[in-house]
């Protein structure tokens, strides 16, 4: 017996051969796809646990959401106006205003928002740049995220300047104890955190994560040089992969200053403004690009994305979800990924819909060096799935050209189950292992918590106006 069947659905795998059964089944036993195919291939004596009809619907692998912030879905829409005072306002709310319960509410939101929208594997940075010092921070994050059954991927390492950052760990409502985050204080954290965290729970892989590997104008050149070094030599101590952010002329700083860190598997964020020279760097060393089409960063500076592809590199779509002004629906963005490039372009013929669709699916997976576990349907693969209910009028007529339909027509709210794992997190638009309401009432409880010790409301809503938490 299986544990779950998912039969009558149009199965786009996504896989080397591009296969899709307009009539098929999914078998899946334990974690793993056991069995995928035809429905005329189907054993009529083969039973499950759990049966689901897809009813003609469509099944595809879990979308990956290869970057995002964790604590952004208790800031979004806060000072979205305020320009570059929007850095230090979320930074200062993260460092000094948010306690354990901050993390572990928005860390379940943020992952129920994402399971809704059918993405299975999210990552999330703690922080905007890196909320280092705190182990009960980091602890706290993972496990509400945890707790709705997603597959997450979370890390730490060296954040951003300014230096030194205040920074406070709240013990109760109004008492808290002051410290400053220094260069030291992640070099000390990042072993630590790695030491405490890595292979402790099941669905979350944790890994290097600090917030640029490059060179930040900010930070003296040594201590870019030395950060740069340092985290590559935990990525190798742990055997971990790297997650960070790049913009034009990290890549060539880091080719000239520490080579070796191209030793590693790096996916990095954003890269906009890169030069020709530099894609060369990252199509050579397997460096994967993380674009977010619906970025600030990409707004300032165009990410080069068609011509990296164009050039050997691994570019995948991500949301940089959620604050100030996105969310995490990856059916929505590669879809601006699409019309952005092909506007630059003036060419409506380019960014076929496969490609587009590999890319929050198996080339995500590969940009984090998960793909022969996650990415495709396939067997012997995790059983991360979901379904698009496409009985409905904007994907209607459905059953023709599949995939391009649900590139160019579906959303993140058409998802109507998610399953990570072999198991069912979303079932009919209902989270199934947390409850959706309480996530949402604890948020609005810690939201609120928040604003009350920092006054964030009467700078960043009330008052169209550049403000720092002080």
């Amino acid at each position: 017996m299986f544990d779950l069947l998912i039969k009558n659905g149009t199965i786009i795998t996504v896989d080397e051969k591009h296969n899709i059964y307009k009539n098929g089944f999914i078998a899946v036993k334990d974690d793993k796809i056991a069995l995928i195919g035809d429905m005329e291939s189907l054993d009529e004596n083969i039973t499950a646990e759990k049966v689901i009809d897809a009813n003609g619907n469509a099944v595809l692998p879990g979308l990956i959401d290869t970057h995002g912030h964790g604590g952004h879905c208790l800031t979004k829409t806060l000072g979205e106006h305020l320009g570059d005072g929007w850095e230090p306002m979320a930074e200062g709310i993260y460092h000094k205003f948010s306690d354990n319960e901050f993390w572990r509410a928005e860390g379940a939101l943020a992952a129920a928002e994402r399971i809704k929208f059918g993405v299975t594997t999210g990552v999330s940075m703690i922080g905007n740049t890196v909320r280092v010092g705190d182990l009960d921070v980091v602890q706290s994050h993972i496990e509400g995220t945890l707790e709705t059954g997603i597959r997450h991927v979370t890390g730490a390492g060296c954040p951003n300047p300014v230096w030194n950052k205040p920074a406070r760990k709240w013990h109760s409502l109004n008492e808290y104890t002051a410290y400053e985050v220094t260069p030291e204080t992640a070099f000390e954290f990042t072993p630590k955190a790695l030491k405490a965290f890595k292979g402790k729970y099941d669905r979350c892989d944790f890994i290097v994560m600090p917030s640029r590997m490059g060179r930040n104008r900010d930070n003296p050149d040594e201590l870019n040089i030395r950060q740069n070094k340092f985290m590559y030599q935990l990525s190798k101590e742990f055997d971990t992969v790297i997650h960070s952010h790049s913009y034009a002329g990290d890549m060539l700083f880091m080719m000239e200053t520490s080579p070796e860190v191209f030793g590693a598997k790096m996916f990095l964020a954003h890269s906009t403004g890169m030069s020709e020279k530099e894609w060369e760097i990252m199509a050579k060393h397997d460096v994967s690009v993380c674009h977010g089409p619906s970025t600030n960063a990409n707004v300032s500076v165009r990410c080069p994305a068609v011509e990296m592809l164009e050039n050997g590199v691994n570019v995948v779509v991500a949301t940089d979800g959620t604050a100030p002004d996105r969310s995490f629906d990856l059916l929505k963005d590669i879809k601006l990924f699409s019309f952005l490039h092909k506007g630059f372009f003036h060419n409506s013929n380019m960014l076929h819909a496969g490609l587009v669709l590999e890319m929050v699916t198996i080339r995500a997976a590969k940009a984090m060096g998960k793909e022969k576990e996650i990415g495709s349907l396939e067997v012997g693969k995790k059983a991360d799935i979901i379904i698009i209910d496409c009985h409905q009028p904007h994907l209607a007529p459905w059953g023709v050209m599949p995939v391009q339909r649900i590139v160019n027509h579906a959303t993140g709210a058409d998802v109507s189950h998610t399953i990570v794992d072999g198991k069912v997190v979303m079932e009919n638009r209902k989270l199934t292992m947390a409850d959706e309401n309480k996530i949402i009432s604890d948020a609005e409880k810690a939201f609120d918590l928040m604003c009350k010790r920092s006054g964030v409301l009467d700078y960043a809503v009330e008052n169209n106006k550049l403000w720092q938490v002080k």
